[in-house]
């Protein structure tokens, strides 16, 4: 599996096939605000963007793949707002990045290419953001205070600039960190068997409310229902817990962090089985295992669960472009749950003909661009240009 290093946890932008997985009362809504938009029934069935392989464009990389997220009918996307925004979403001939970087999160909101993907005709769009303050460093989090003010203030000041940017427009933003499980365990590829660490659990517990906090006094003091801003932890190990009781994100940190939302990146249980039935089975385990530990602060219902990541590998798994996605998507809206966002518009795990790892956008005609069969297939569009099969399924959500 082909890891992207851009953070000190050295995360990967998509985990592979080891990665992780009743009636939900109202909840207390003290200091929630007005849920808006996102208390609405409509399925988000999105798709992401971020750090591919391959693009067709000399437009920003962020703009190009949104552009075609939009083209291809979806009306929800993911992407990243983070410090590494340079390195996940090059710029080309047009140089429409800053020649000097922000100075945190609004700020980069601000820049033209996300300023044109946020007015896109997207109703719902994923964020996963880290702040320039910390980035990703979680260690002593629980102890600074410091640490702690830096993230709430740039949470806050990201979400008042939402607010007062896009009143009006009836859009939902989701802002979530990347999948918590591998960031308590030490990043992607450690071992699944031992619990989280304590130490690591508090500081992540801090960490996660800081940045719920900086969402919430924005929210109430925009007090504006026609755009809604909510705040996610993401978990990804779901089925650690449910199947053999270990500390995962899901048990020891969403109960305390008590998050509008919880976002699921969903590997280790959609991309399980070699049948409809079975994979099912584990998705609906670990989407039950949210329901019961998750609180709900906004007064969602299951629709403060949105599934953030699941892959297809069409090159790879069993499976991949005919019954999975239907099964995936059919059993996440039987839920009831928010939506579920295909990775990745533009497949981020793929080599170079030669077999060396692709770099980010390599551009059509550069001997280096992968072809279709040098990938994973974690795509909606190929290398090719030609558009999987996965779409015909998602425009059934259209």
């Amino acid at each position: 599996m082909k890891k992207i290093y851009l953070f000190g946890i050295s995360a990967l932008l998509c985990c592979a096939f080891a990665c992780g997985g009743g009636k939900i009362g109202a909840g207390s809504t003290e200091n929630a605000g007005s849920a808006g938009p996102a208390a609405s029934s409509r399925f988000a069935a999105g798709i992401a963007h971020v750090a591919g392989n391959y693009g067709f464009t000399n437009n920003n990389y962020l703009v190009e793949g949104a552009e075609k997220i939009s083209q291809l009918g979806s009306d929800s996307i993911f992407i990243y707002l983070t410090p590494w925004f340079r390195s996940q979403y090059p710029d080309k001939s047009l140089a429409s990045w800053p020649a000097t970087d922000p100075a945190n999160v609004a700020q980069l909101a601000q820049t033209a290419p996300y300023d044109a993907v946020f007015h896109l005709p997207f109703k719902t769009i994923v964020l996963t953001v880290y702040t320039f303050a910390n980035k990703d460093y979680l260690p002593g989090f629980a102890q600074s205070q410091q640490m702690q003010n830096a993230e709430r203030e740039e949470f806050y000041q990201l979400t008042t600039y939402l607010y007062s940017r896009f009143s009006g427009t009836g859009k939902t933003f989701i802002l979530k960190n990347w999948e918590g499980d591998w960031v308590g365990l030490g990043g992607e590829g450690t071992s699944t068997t031992v619990n989280i660490p304590e130490n690591t659990v508090q500081d992540m517990i801090a960490w996660l409310k800081a940045r719920q906090a900086g969402v919430t006094k924005a929210r109430n003091e925009a007090n504006d229902s026609s755009v809604t801003v909510l705040n996610g932890v993401e978990v990804n190990r779901v089925l650690d817990y449910a199947q053999q009781g270990l500390t995962r994100v899901i048990n020891a940190v969403v109960p305390p962090v008590k998050a509008d939302m919880v976002t699921y990146s969903s590997y280790d249980s959609t991309a399980v089985g070699n049948d409809a039935g079975s994979m099912e089975k584990a998705m609906n385990q670990a989407l039950n295992s949210i329901k019961k530990l998750a609180p709900d602060p906004m007064g969602l219902g299951n629709r403060r669960i949105v599934i953030s990541e699941y892959g297809l590998f069409e090159n790879q798994l069993a499976g991949g472009i005919t019954w999975r996605p239907r099964a995936i998507l059919s059993t996440a809206k039987n839920a009831g749950i928010y939506g579920a966002f295909l990775w990745d518009v533009f497949d981020n795990e793929c080599n170079q003909p030669g077999g060396q790892p692709a770099a980010v956008d390599t551009p059509v005609g550069n001997p280096s661009r992968p072809a279709d069969s040098n990938c994973r297939g974690l795509w909606a569009v190929r290398p090719d240009g030609s558009t999987s099969p996965v779409v015909k399924v998602l425009k059934q959500y259209w």
